[in-house]
């Protein structure tokens, strides 16, 4: 019985007591406020991993004192490496003397962070690099801001006849020579070259020069170039400063006279060993007078059957050249390459004295005594 009426006596305690938690609806609201406040909390910490990433930047392995000309490198380290693994988009601003020579960097990943290389191109005695922010583009966690650092260039004092550019390797690969009027040669080649920026490449005191095809590259870059110069120099001379070794190195190409074109491809101008149709026709008549003193001394008149073919040849190569009806504003080209260098429009339809075929190309004589080649498409139909 004791127990019973204790038992009454506590649910009375309860019944007569505050609302509690159990049994009030509105008496859970703090706790729920006080859940929500916690789950803020900790929302607000993750998002902080996006306003405040923890990214850092930093500058590795500057140049001290680069020349003016020469492209350098500019490495930059973002960590850490598993918030930095993604896509990441850099903001460069306030560089002076300098400008950016390849958009994209060069990137390695290694385990204490990711080095990205940029190159700029020198421009001027006094540097400033750019100040750098990185962005991930998949959460939008952005770096504090790297300040550029300031320096000076090295100006060079080239020598005559140095061709403007500055290079770790500069190769000329293969070259040709061709007449182009009467006073002056045209020398085309081709250069392999890496860590230089080969837009700037000019040979001093050339008559005329330009590029016939470039592509630039910081790894490597190649052009295919011109230079029309006298026909008196027996070879073209000029040079460029070599970064590896610090020196100007001197660059000789032979003028070696072909009248036989190049290749229509614009990377393939190997000289070739054709003869020239003078030393042709002299062998030509040479086999002639051989085949005829054979029939005079024998009376074997296979002997002037034989000499048929030399003698044919000989009246092929010695007939005037044909006559090509050109339209007028057609362009003449100074090579039989596609895209190549135009230097000459004709002003009114014209007939020119043409040679040979190479391609779609034709080469023809200009009244000037200049040599060009004009493409199929503007020959006179009628």
């Amino acid at each position: 019985m004791k127990a019973l009426a204790l038992f009454i006596c506590l649910i009375g305690q309860l019944l007569i007591a505050e609302p509690s938690v159990l049994t009030d609806p509105q008496a859970a609201e703090p706790s729920a406020q006080s859940d929500q406040g916690a789950g803020s909390d900790i929302n607000s910490l993750f998002s902080g991993v996006h306003s405040q990433s923890g990214l850092k930047l930093e500058f590795t392995n500057l140049p001290s004192r680069p020349y003016i000309g020469e492209i350098i490198a500019v490495n930059v380290k973002l960590t850490p490496v598993d918030l930095a693994s993604g896509n990441i988009e850099y903001t460069l601003n306030n560089e002076s003397g300098v400008r950016i020579f390849s958009d994209t960097p060069k990137r390695k990943v290694k385990e204490d962070g990711v080095y990205d290389t940029f190159y700029f191109l020198v421009q001027s005695q006094s540097i400033r690099l750019p100040d750098i922010t990185a962005t991930l583009t998949s959460t939008g966690a952005t770096s504090e801001t790297l300040s550029g650092s300031s320096f000076n260039a090295t100006t060079l004092s080239p020598p005559n006849g140095f061709a403007n550019v500055l290079a770790d390797k500069f190769t000329v690969i293969n070259y040709k020579t061709t007449p182009y009027n009467n006073e002056s040669n045209v020398v085309i080649f081709t250069v392999k070259a890496s860590r230089c920026n080969i837009s700037d490449f000019s040979i001093p005191n050339a008559i005329k020069q330009g590029f016939e095809s470039k592509l630039s590259n910081v790894g490597e870059s190649q052009m295919t170039y011109y230079a029309i110069i006298p026909n008196t120099e027996q070879n073209l001379v000029f040079s460029y400063f070599n970064l590896q070794k610090q020196r100007y190195e001197s660059v000789t190409i032979p003028i070696q006279v072909d009248d036989d074109t190049v290749s229509t491809g614009q990377n393939d101008l190997s000289p070739t060993d054709a003869r020239h149709t003078e030393l042709k026709v002299g062998g030509a008549a040479v086999t002639i007078l051989m085949l005829f003193g054979m029939f005079y001394w024998r009376r074997n008149k296979t002997y002037l059957y034989l000499a048929a073919l030399p003698m044919f040849y000989v009246v092929y190569a010695l007939l005037p050249n044909q006559k090509l009806c050109v339209k007028k504003d057609a362009p003449v080209y100074l090579l039989p390459i596609k895209n190549g260098t135009i230097f000459e429009m004709t002003l009114q339809e014209e007939h020119l004295e043409s040679e040979k075929e190479v391609g779609d190309f034709i080469k023809v004589h200009l009244s000037d005594d200049k040599v060009g080649w004009i493409n199929k498409r503007d020959i006179c139909t009628n």
